[in-house]
């Protein structure tokens, strides 16, 4: 599974709110909020090249990656 993770790369620059994300980042708070919160499914890639360069960050920054469990098997 890949998550986003830009609440934690948010919050190592001391910035706590989505508005003030969104703002450094030029781009609407429901745009950052769907990312900030893990209900975005797709993410343009302006939207990725503006939250980087606000963040002075990488896209691979604002991901997480865990393996999906396998097949038959739940996770614990």
């Amino acid at each position: 599974m890949i998550r986003f993770v830009l609440h934690r790369m948010a919050a190592n620059r001391d910035i706590t709110k989505i508005k003030d994300v969104a703002a450094k980042a030029g781009l609407s708070a429901l745009a950052v909020s769907g990312i900030w919160n893990n209900a975005s499914l797709r993410v343009d890639l302006k939207t990725l090249n503006a939250l980087c360069n606000a963040l002075n960050c990488t896209p691979g920054d604002l991901f997480e990656y865990e393996p999906d469990p396998p097949k038959g098997k739940k996770k614990s």
